[in-house]
Protein backbone atom coordinates (compact mmCIF):
# COMPACT_ATOMS: atom_id res chain seq x y z
CA UNK A 1 0.00 0.00 0.00
CA UNK A 2 2.91 2.09 0.80
CA UNK A 3 4.70 1.85 -2.68
CA UNK A 4 0.86 2.85 -4.24
CA UNK A 5 0.81 6.04 -2.39
CA UNK A 6 4.50 6.58 -2.75
CA UNK A 7 3.80 6.03 -6.62
CA UNK A 8 0.51 8.45 -6.91
CA UNK A 9 2.26 10.92 -4.96
CA UNK A 10 5.35 11.51 -7.65
CA UNK A 11 2.62 11.18 -10.47
CA UNK A 12 0.85 13.50 -8.86
CA UNK A 13 4.03 15.54 -8.18
CA UNK A 14 4.99 15.53 -11.78
CA UNK A 15 2.10 15.93 -13.37
CA UNK A 16 1.52 19.15 -11.27
CA UNK A 17 5.03 20.57 -12.22
CA UNK A 18 4.83 19.74 -16.23
CA UNK A 19 1.13 21.57 -16.50
CA UNK A 20 2.42 24.65 -14.49
CA UNK A 21 5.76 25.10 -15.87
CA UNK A 22 6.05 28.05 -18.15
CA UNK A 23 7.08 27.42 -21.58
CA UNK A 24 10.59 28.45 -22.60
CA UNK A 25 11.28 29.28 -26.55
CA UNK A 26 14.84 29.83 -27.47
CA UNK A 27 13.82 33.55 -28.28
CA UNK A 28 13.48 34.18 -25.18
CA UNK A 29 17.38 32.86 -24.05
CA UNK A 30 19.63 35.67 -23.83
CA UNK A 31 23.05 34.72 -25.15
CA UNK A 32 26.46 34.22 -22.65
CA UNK A 33 28.03 37.77 -22.91
CA UNK A 34 31.98 36.78 -22.19
CA UNK A 35 32.90 39.74 -20.94
CA UNK A 36 29.55 39.92 -18.11
CA UNK A 37 31.80 37.54 -15.56
CA UNK A 38 35.16 39.11 -14.69
CA UNK A 39 38.83 36.92 -14.79
CA UNK A 40 39.23 36.86 -11.76
CA UNK A 41 36.09 35.71 -10.96
CA UNK A 42 36.34 32.72 -13.99
CA UNK A 43 40.35 32.00 -12.05
CA UNK A 44 38.79 31.64 -8.49
CA UNK A 45 35.69 30.01 -9.62
CA UNK A 46 38.27 27.17 -11.65
CA UNK A 47 40.33 26.71 -7.88
CA UNK A 48 37.10 25.92 -5.95
CA UNK A 49 36.01 23.43 -8.55
CA UNK A 50 39.75 21.78 -8.14
CA UNK A 51 39.70 22.22 -4.57
CA UNK A 52 36.32 20.55 -3.94
CA UNK A 53 37.00 18.14 -6.80
CA UNK A 54 40.60 16.74 -4.96
CA UNK A 55 39.17 16.59 -2.01
CA UNK A 56 38.04 12.58 -1.69
CA UNK A 57 40.84 11.87 -3.87
CA UNK A 58 43.31 13.46 -1.34
CA UNK A 59 41.52 12.22 1.60
CA UNK A 60 41.96 8.83 0.27
CA UNK A 61 45.18 8.86 -0.39
CA UNK A 62 46.37 11.14 3.51
CA UNK A 63 43.79 8.29 4.79
CA UNK A 64 46.07 5.17 3.16
CA UNK A 65 49.54 6.81 3.90
CA UNK A 66 48.50 7.74 7.48
CA UNK A 67 47.34 3.92 7.78
CA UNK A 68 50.56 2.76 6.22
CA UNK A 69 52.77 5.20 8.43
CA UNK A 70 51.11 3.71 11.65
CA UNK A 71 51.87 0.43 10.12
CA UNK A 72 55.32 1.11 9.68
CA UNK A 73 55.79 3.40 12.75
CA UNK A 74 54.77 0.36 14.86
CA UNK A 75 57.75 -2.06 13.39
CA UNK A 76 54.84 -3.56 11.11
CA UNK A 77 52.45 -4.90 14.08
CA UNK A 78 49.24 -5.78 12.08
CA UNK A 79 47.18 -4.53 14.98
CA UNK A 80 48.30 -1.58 14.00
CA UNK A 81 47.26 -1.05 10.09
CA UNK A 82 43.83 0.72 10.02
CA UNK A 83 41.77 -0.28 6.81
CA UNK A 84 39.62 2.90 5.62
CA UNK A 85 37.92 0.68 3.97
CA UNK A 86 36.96 -1.56 7.40
CA UNK A 87 33.17 -1.58 7.96
CA UNK A 88 33.85 -2.47 11.59
CA UNK A 89 34.23 -0.73 14.41
CA UNK A 90 38.06 -0.98 14.32
CA UNK A 91 38.51 2.05 12.53
CA UNK A 92 40.08 5.46 13.24
CA UNK A 93 39.29 7.32 16.30
CA UNK A 94 37.94 10.82 16.18
CA UNK A 95 41.13 12.78 16.33
CA UNK A 96 42.57 10.63 13.89
CA UNK A 97 39.48 11.24 11.35
CA UNK A 98 39.84 15.14 12.19
CA UNK A 99 43.55 15.04 11.22
CA UNK A 100 43.14 13.20 8.28
CA UNK A 101 40.75 15.53 7.03
CA UNK A 102 41.98 18.63 8.03
CA UNK A 103 44.93 17.40 6.36
CA UNK A 104 43.93 16.54 2.84
CA UNK A 105 41.55 20.05 3.30
CA UNK A 106 44.80 21.21 3.34
CA UNK A 107 46.37 19.36 0.46
CA UNK A 108 43.52 19.95 -1.94
CA UNK A 109 43.69 23.58 -0.93
CA UNK A 110 47.32 23.91 -1.59
CA UNK A 111 46.23 21.94 -4.89
CA UNK A 112 43.46 24.28 -6.37
CA UNK A 113 45.80 27.38 -5.04
CA UNK A 114 48.98 26.12 -7.48
CA UNK A 115 46.16 25.44 -10.20
CA UNK A 116 45.11 29.52 -9.41
CA UNK A 117 48.54 30.18 -9.42
CA UNK A 118 50.11 28.75 -12.51
CA UNK A 119 47.24 29.83 -14.68
CA UNK A 120 47.63 33.67 -13.91
CA UNK A 121 51.26 32.83 -14.80
CA UNK A 122 50.46 31.33 -18.03
CA UNK A 123 48.49 33.93 -19.17
CA UNK A 124 50.69 37.00 -18.19
CA UNK A 125 53.17 35.08 -19.83
CA UNK A 126 51.36 34.93 -23.43
CA UNK A 127 49.75 38.20 -22.77
CA UNK A 128 53.51 39.57 -22.46
CA UNK A 129 54.51 37.20 -25.44
CA UNK A 130 51.28 39.07 -27.35
CA UNK A 131 52.50 42.23 -27.14
CA UNK A 132 56.10 41.88 -27.81
CA UNK A 133 54.73 40.43 -31.17
CA UNK A 134 52.90 43.51 -31.49
CA UNK A 135 56.07 45.76 -30.62
CA UNK A 136 58.24 43.83 -33.37
CA UNK A 137 55.24 44.29 -36.07
CA UNK A 138 55.63 47.76 -35.88
CA UNK A 139 57.08 49.68 -38.58
CA UNK A 140 57.56 53.53 -38.57
CA UNK A 141 58.82 55.50 -41.69
CA UNK A 142 59.29 59.31 -41.40
CA UNK A 143 57.87 61.64 -44.07
CA UNK A 144 58.45 64.74 -44.93
CA UNK A 145 55.49 67.10 -45.71
CA UNK A 146 57.02 70.66 -45.73
CA UNK A 147 58.32 71.65 -42.89
CA UNK A 148 56.56 68.92 -40.37
CA UNK A 149 57.43 65.53 -39.98
CA UNK A 150 54.86 62.72 -39.80
CA UNK A 151 55.45 59.44 -38.97
CA UNK A 152 53.52 56.74 -40.47
CA UNK A 153 52.49 53.45 -38.14
CA UNK A 154 52.40 50.10 -41.20
CA UNK A 155 49.93 47.38 -39.66
CA UNK A 156 45.98 47.60 -38.44
CA UNK A 157 45.10 50.74 -36.49
CA UNK A 158 46.12 50.96 -32.81
CA UNK A 159 48.43 47.85 -32.68
CA UNK A 160 51.15 49.55 -31.03
CA UNK A 161 49.02 51.06 -27.89
CA UNK A 162 48.83 48.97 -25.25
CA UNK A 163 46.08 49.41 -22.16
CA UNK A 164 43.35 51.39 -22.16
CA UNK A 165 45.17 53.96 -24.66
CA UNK A 166 42.92 55.33 -27.42
CA UNK A 167 45.80 57.13 -29.19
CA UNK A 168 49.14 58.18 -28.97
CA UNK A 169 51.10 61.62 -30.48
CA UNK A 170 55.15 60.54 -31.12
Amino acid sequence: MKKFWAAFFAFLTIVSFSTFADDLTISDAEPYDTKAVPQWVKDVRRGEIITLGSWPFTTLLVSISYSFGMFAAHNWDSSYFRNPFSSSGEGYSYSEIKGILLTSAAISVGIGVTDLIVNIVKREKAKKKRNAEQLKNITVTPVDSGQDRMFIFEGSKKEYLFGDLESAVF
